[in-house]
């Protein structure tokens, strides 16, 4: 299988964008917000506060006035650490700083003024853990602490999914064949596998023909993502479960990884199973890569510290992994039209119009031919090679099928080859982020996925006359 994936997303939380869509999409973005109520020594609400959100990592700033009832709300924050300050004329200023925010997230950051100097300021860190009351939805946040050290096999993020309870491993048939396990497909809470929905950076990232994410994020380009079950906002609009999955962004601080795994067959263990002449199966597999971001900075032409950031992610995988295939093939002399003495898979064929014929055909196996002008048997059971269809002799002189030579193959095969699968894949990601000051923020992100795989079932005979198989 050949696939070619383009995923070309621009996402935007700058509010003149999103007039008169912003309570539909508030909650499908891939954005989270801080409400919370100001007061006084005493508890009385203080309305006409300014509140100020910061970015510790990238210095931008939200502002907000309480109301009323001395409530506010920021929404459209991308994930990550915050700075909340409260400031009025006649009281102090309150800031709280270290305030982590999860992608979907709703936060309640209370604030309390009190009488004093504006130019005193009461500053308060967060705890380390923060509860979402804001939401009714059961939700489990891997965060990128955990995207980024746990041990994972073949970098398949999706596979954090089982750090939370209720999620189940269901790969199989295309769903592990055909990306080689990388993707996958999972069962949340008792819900079938196609009931799960990934968006990324607020946009369905689906594949509607394997339920697996579309295009598979390197894990050095993830933020962090939130598995969402059981009363979650409306706003998603189907699906029993959610993975809402957050690409990484650039900050003031220029960073960056380069990668390299490597496993080998040769430096592997032999399977126990093994037959002492048997070879291991060949297994070559690299994925490499780099990942670089921070802000855009052209030495005296333009500083973009605070408002421009960018990102760029690479990852390639170089897989070749071994199998043994086996199967029936004809023999040689069924292929010059002689059947007398056929067998399959070690039994005899039966006469056609016997019971033993008319059980094979309903077991869908063959019974000695007949001749379809007279429906009689061909005599001594040979067809005459002139009467071969052009098809078949011209299939006859390409030598395709191999010959039934296969000591190690299990009963009732005759026919059996180590064959290697080869997978490719070469991923880039960009993105940018502008900061528009009091008009918001915009950011868009190009995700190029080009990506190559063989199965068992891509395999014809004889092996090396197609593309996907080598062999060893």
């Amino acid at each position: 299988m050949k696939a070619l994936k383009y995923l070309l997303l621009f996402g935007s939380a700058c509010a003149l964008l999103l007039l008169g869509l912003a309570g539909t999409l508030r909650a499908q973005t891939a954005t989270a917000e801080i409400t919370g109520t100001v007061t006084d020594s005493t508890g009385a609400v203080i309305p006409q506060v300014k509140i100020t959100v910061t970015s510790q990592q990238t210095g931008s700033t939200r502002s907000a006035t309480t109301n009323e009832s001395g409530a506010y709300t920021v929404t459209f924050l991308p994930v990550g650490v915050y700075t909340v300050t409260a400031e009025k004329t006649g009281f102090q200023v309150a800031k709280q700083t270290d305030i982590t925010l999860a992608v979907a997230q709703t936060l309640r950051v209370d604030l309390q003024l009190a009488v004093g100097a504006v130019t005193q300021t009461v500053e308060v860190k967060a705890s380390a853990v923060s509860l979402d009351t804001e939401t009714s939805a059961v939700s489990h946040l891997v965060t990128n602490r955990q995207v980024s050290e746990l041990p994972l096999n073949s970098r398949n993020f999706v596979d954090f999914l089982l750090l939370s309870g209720g999620a189940v491993d269901r790969r199989n048939g295309e769903q592990s064949s055909m990306r080689q396990n990388k993707g996958g497909s999972y069962a949340i809470n008792g819900a079938r596998p196609t009931s799960l929905n990934y968006t990324l950076d607020g946009v369905i990232n689906t594949d509607v023909a394997l339920n697996t994410p579309a295009v598979i994020l390197s894990q050095d380009a993830i933020q962090e993502f939130k598995e969402q079950t059981t009363t979650y906002s409306a706003a998603y609009g189907f699906s029993a479960n959610q993975v809402n999955i957050v690409s990484k962004q650039g900050t003031n601080q220029l960073h960056g990884a380069v990668f390299e795994f490597l496993r080998n067959d040769k430096v592997d263990a032999r399977n126990t199973f093994l037959k002492p002449t048997d070879k291991k199966a060949v297994l070559r597999q690299n994925q490499f890569g780099f990942v670089a971001g921070g802000p855009v900075y052209i030495p005296k032409v333009y500083d973009g510290r605070n408002k421009s950031f960018w990102l760029v992610n690479y990852e390639g995988w170089r897989i070749h992994r071994g199998a043994f295939l086996q199967g029936i093939v004809p023999d040689p002399t069924q292929l010059s039209g002689n059947f007398n003495g056929a067998t399959y898979g070690g039994s005899p064929l039966p006469a056609f119009g016997t019971g033993a014929c008319n059980q094979n055909l309903g077991l869908n196996l063959p019974c000695m031919p007949i001749d379809p002008q007279t429906g009689a048997p061909f005599t001594n059971n040979t067809i005459d090679p002139s009467r071969f269809s052009r098809l078949a002799k011209e299939t006859l002189s390409l030598n395709m099928v191999p010959n039934p030579t296969c000591p190690t193959c299990t009963t009732g095969n005759n026919f059996g080859e180590n064959v290697t699968l080869p997978t490719t894949l070469n991923q880039q990601t960009y993105r940018g982020d502008q900061e528009l000051g009091r008009f918001g923020k915009v950011f868009g992100r190009i995700t190029l996925s080009n990506f190559t795989t063989s199965s068992t079932g891509t395999v014809t005979y004889p092996l090396g006359r197609n593309n996907f198989v080598e062999k060893e």
